[in-house]
């Protein structure tokens, strides 16, 4: 059989056009080694290619077993654990706003929850499964674009006259989108050895920068700063930049040491910044809360109070700091978001609050263990890029909700009231989801095949052995 022959019989047994490609791809590579091989011992080209060919197997039952192997696996126990924990944020945020039932303005907060708690969750998992069926290549393809818009939309947000509160919340939405950015650029950068590191790190520090000087993203900065830390460190130990990897994590192990310093200069400097004094009263408040109980202290000593007084079970009513003075609809749902995990450990008891918090952990945890076993490096980049920031906002999320937070604007997942939160939770969530779909049917086009030469009716791809029927 002719070479170009067997080629359209195999892959017209491969249904997924994205796998048919990558697999292609792969098997022309190992025909032409193995043919090279071939010609190398004496055979002239013809006869070593048809050799090559030959070694292959039946076009048709190798197609067939490769169409088993490559093609698109819905991770249908990460979709059931995220129904399942969506169900959970609008079953309590539900029991929260009948809980102020009683109030007239709570009125208004209840037939605001009831169309738009449901409606943002619902357009949340529209997003992300429609995420999930996207071809996520494409923001290593456009890296550098996607930079500069997430740049744009976070100057952008400065200039549209939000209120104080509004900005802080709008610029968090958005800068908690960046490790996704960064994970594009890690890729864009690979094989650049340490000046692809240092590109990476540069652009990075700019928006740490940008959010420093905007005065509205202290909370955020510190997330993307740990997340983008442990994401370069990962893609120096995966070798995605190439060259030696013990100067780029001695470079990496230098800057975080040095920012480490400037932090520890930065909150003990007796400067006149009204920024400076509020990072360092929030760091006071976080060591000893109790010295400021009546002001900015209050939230946390209730909140570390809470612990000794949970129940197995549950009392099936909500703490009284949440039930604000002033009844406002709007503090109330403020409170219900962030505090959504005190309720559950308040309403339903230990055993509720120990499930959801294990749910989340293990979600973040199983989608770094399938992301860090991705082949394809975008792929791995972007699901470790999405799996850490889940992982940091949810332990952010038990802290603040334990009395043990230094801030407390955070992505919470799955759990939070807003469209925002919706939105943010669902764009990450369904990236992850599109890797996971995407593991055996997503290659990297400029990689050479790799593997082992084929035996006659056995093949290797992906990591994967198959012996062929025959």
């Amino acid at each position: 059989m002719e070479y170009k022959e067997y080629m359209d019989s195999l892959g017209e047994q491969i249904h997924n056009p994205r796998a048919r490609r990558m697999v292609l791809q792969e098997i022309r590579g190992h025909i032409e080694e193995q043919c090279g091989s071939y010609e190398q011992q004496g055979m002239s080209h013809e006869a070593a290619m048809a050799e090559a060919v030959r070694q292959m197997g039946d076009p048709v039952e190798t197609g067939a077993e490769l169409n088993r192997i490559h093609r698109p696996r819905l991770p249908l126990g990460l979709i059931g654990l995220v129904l399942l924990l969506t169900a959970v944020g609008i079953l309590m945020q539900w029991n929260i706003f009948s809980g102020f039932a009683g109030s007239p303005a709570w009125g208004d907060a209840w037939r605001s929850y009831e169309r738009n708690t449901i409606l943002f969750n619902l357009i949340g998992l529209a997003v992300m499964l429609g995420i999930m069926y996207l071809d996520y290549s494409f923001i290593g393809r456009h890296a550098r674009l996607w930079y500069v818009l997430f740049m744009g939309c976070i100057l952008g947000v400065g200039l549209c006259g939000f209120n104080h509160v509004q900005a802080i919340r709008m610029q968090y939405y958005v800068i908690s989108l960046y490790p996704i950015v960064l994970s594009g650029l890690i890729y864009h950068n690979r094989k650049k050895g340490g000046k692809g590191l240092l590109c990476c790190m540069a652009l990075t520090l700019a928006v740490l920068a940008c959010g420093a000087f905007s005065g509205y993203m202290s909370s955020a900065c510190l997330e993307i700063l740990l997340i983008s830390g442990i994401l370069l460190l990962i893609a120096v130990g995966k070798n995605i930049f190439g060259g030696r990897r013990l100067w780029q994590g001695l470079i990496l192990a230098g800057t975080a040491l040095l920012g480490l310093l400037a932090g520890i200069l930065y909150l003990t400097a007796a400067g006149s910044s009204g920024f400076n004094r509020y990072q360092a009263a929030r760091l006071s408040y976080f060591l000893h809360p109790e010295e400021a109980a009546s002001g900015a202290g209050y939230m946390a000593v209730q909140q570390r109070q809470l612990l000794e007084n949970y129940t197995l079970w549950g009392t099936y009513r909500l703490p009284e700091h949440l039930l604000t003075e002033s009844g406002s609809a709007a503090e109330g749902v403020s409170l219900s978001s962030t505090y959504v995990l005190t309720a559950i450990f308040s309403w339903f008891g230990i055993a509720a609050g120990v499930l959801v918090i294990g749910a989340l952990l293990f979600f973040a945890g199983r989608a770094l263990w399938v992301s860090l076993r991705q082949r394809n490096r975008l792929g791995l980049l972007l699901g470790t890029a999405c799996g850490l920031s889940l992982l940091v906002h949810s332990l952010a999320f038990i802290a603040i909700n334990g009395g043990y937070a230094l801030y407390y604007t955070t992505g919470i997942p799955f759990l939070a009231y807003g469209l925002g939160y919706a939105l943010t939770n669902a764009l990450q969530v369904g990236l992850l989801l599109c890797v996971c779909r995407n593991s055996a049917i997503l290659g990297e086009e400029t990689e050479q095949p790799s593997g082992v030469r084929f035996g006659k009716y056995r093949y290797r791809l992906r990591m994967e052995k198959v012996q062929a029927n025959g």
